[in-house]
């Protein structure tokens, strides 16, 4: 064939109940050997468009009009048998979340040969299980003769997203749909996911759609690029082009977004001491009915200090102890060594009872903010329970919660409403919201704005420097992503193995890193074409 791949012409979809459209007149295309990579916000329509052309949308929403041709077939018009016929033999689809797309109670191997049983059943089981084998080898995987018997949690998140991209490459398709693969991922597995993807497509010569929210991929990752907004497409054309010149208001948006690469040189912190951890550690110890007894130190002889007013950013790879370390700290775990000293008083082995009066000086926002909101609940009254629990009155709370609202830019009637009402960056918002209530000194950040778009990301992370400049606070931001700290951190701590390597001044780091695995970390973030063209 001559013509494209996949070529999407005139596409929209829309909701079935309403006929409210969600996708419009959607034209693009990918070739074979390229990658083109569709940007855009939550609700932007892209990952519509992916189902669509994958035959998974929804019950709730209809393809209105337009065309998706593959390989010159028309899918819309294909029967849900041929479909099946064709999905994970000439397109198959890497999903964002892979914990949530592989089924947790069977083995990786038994999973990557199911497609192979469903589309080949004339192979024997031997067959079946070299083919296995051979797909986990070529994603450079450790060990996959033992990974064939491995369940998905029982490894990484890297590992999991490349069994994700094993099992839909194990039939060799000619159109590979991504979906978010590396959002959730620390900086140094995202590159290697990134690599695999390009070097896939040069070997096999595959054509790739690659949706994304970061323009730091796309700079990376692209061949094309296909910008949507309000499930329209605004601007497309060659990479270079649509960075250095973008036509569209939008796409300049998404581009400034975009955190840059060096650290502002800020002048240090010098107010008092709010926290104080010293020779910190954490043992967790494993043992089973037919397995040794096993400890994995997840901190090991950290020390570290929080100053009024001060921004510290905590960086490391998955399992690098960042999370283990904000829980001690809140109190959330009880640590196996060492001190916490909040405002002077070592709250490190402190009882449940001794310990609820100091829980309110240190608040903690998590990653997924619709799972840190009871969705039966509304608004208000999750915003209010954490500080009527600390002692104050509802009715003060309430008034406490309203003022913060508007602090974290939000409009009062939110009180009213359930958080499946919100956007992603709305609902971060009114988590922090909520964490602010009690009044405390600290607030944690954990990883809380790695799975927002890039433009809700800056929001967010505009609003943490705006509420350590209004009130006062000293914050934890935890992150993968040395990018962002390099916009609000007044100092970073690096971590590895639940050891502190390296810290200091967030320009000294960016500037002069010491270790080698900060300079890997460095090296590793999304490199952003220079923007010193865009208007």
């Amino acid at each position: 064939m001559t013509g494209p791949l996949l070529e999407i012409t005139g596409l929209s979809v829309r909701l079935r109940e309403t006929r409210k459209p969600v996708v419009k007149c959607v034209d693009l295309s990918v070739g074979r050997g390229e990658i083109v990579c569709v940007v855009g916000e939550s609700g932007s329509g892209k990952s519509v468009t992916a189902f669509t052309t994958m035959g998974l949308l929804p019950d709730a929403l209809e393809v209105a009009g337009g065309s998706v041709l593959l390989n010159g077939e028309d899918l819309l018009s294909s029967s849900a048998a041929r479909i099946r016929a064709l999905r994970g033999r000439r397109m198959a689809m890497i999903f964002q979340e892979p914990m949530t797309a592989l089924n947790p109670v069977l083995t990786v191997g038994r999973q990557i040969g199911e497609v192979l049983e469903w589309h080949e059943p004339q192979l024997t089981k031997q067959q079946v299980a070299g083919r296995v084998l051979e797909s986990l080898r070529e994603m450079n995987l450790p060990s996959p003769a033992l990974l064939v018997d491995a369940y998905p949690h029982q490894m990484s998140g890297g590992q999991r997203q490349r069994v994700m991209i094993a099992m839909a490459l194990v039939l060799q398709p000619d159109l590979l749909i991504a979906d978010e693969p590396t959002t959730a991922l620390d900086v140094t597995t995202q590159k290697q996911i990134l690599v695999l993807i390009k070097s896939l497509v040069k070997v096999r010569n595959i054509g790739v759609l690659l949706i994304t929210h970061d323009f730091g991929v796309v700079s990376e990752m692209a061949d094309r690029v296909v910008v949507m907004q309000s499930g329209a497409v605004v601007e497309s054309g060659p990479v270079a082009e649509v960075l250095s010149a973008p036509r569209h208001a939008y796409t300049r948006k998404l581009i400034d977004s975009v955190p840059r690469g060096g650290a502002v040189i800020r002048a240090p912190v010098e107010s008092e001491i709010v926290l104080e951890v010293i020779g910190l550690g954490m043992t967790y110890a494993e043992s089973g009915i037919f397995s040794k007894r096993r400890s994995t130190n997840a901190l090991v002889d950290v020390s570290m200090e929080l100053r009024r007013g001060e921004i510290l950013g905590v960086v490391g790879e998955s399992g690098s102890g960042k999370s283990t370390l904000a829980r001690s700290i809140a109190r959330l775990l009880k640590p196996t060594a060492g001190s916490i000293n909040l405002h002077g008083v070592n709250i490190a082995q402190m009882g449940a009872g001794a310990l609820r009066p100091h829980r309110r000086h240190v608040q903690v926002v998590f990653q997924d903010p619709f799972r840190s909101l009871n969705p039966r609940m509304k608004v208000g009254r999750a915003l209010i329970e954490g500080a009527v629990n600390f002692g104050v009155s509802p009715d003060d709370a309430a008034k406490r919660v309203a003022e913060l609202l508007a602090v974290v830019g939000m409009d009062e009637s939110a009180i009213d409403r359930y958080p499946h009402e919100f956007s992603g960056g709305q609902r971060q918002r009114l988590c922090i919201a909520r964490a602010l209530a009690s009044r405390p000194d600290i607030l944690v950040a954990d990883e809380a704005v790695s799975a927002l778009d890039v433009s809700v990301q800056s929001q967010v992370v505009t609003l943490l420097g705006r509420l350590r400049d209004q009130l006062g606070l000293s914050i934890i931001f935890i992150t993968h992503d040395l990018r962002l700290t390099s916009q609000i951190c007044d100092r970073l701590l690096v971590m590895k193995s639940g050891e502190v390597i390296e810290q200091g001044p967030t320009a000294e780091i960016f500037g002069q890193p010491r270790q080698e695995y900060t300079k890997m970390l460095l090296a590793s973030s999304p490199q952003f074409l220079n923007r010193s063209a865009i208007s």
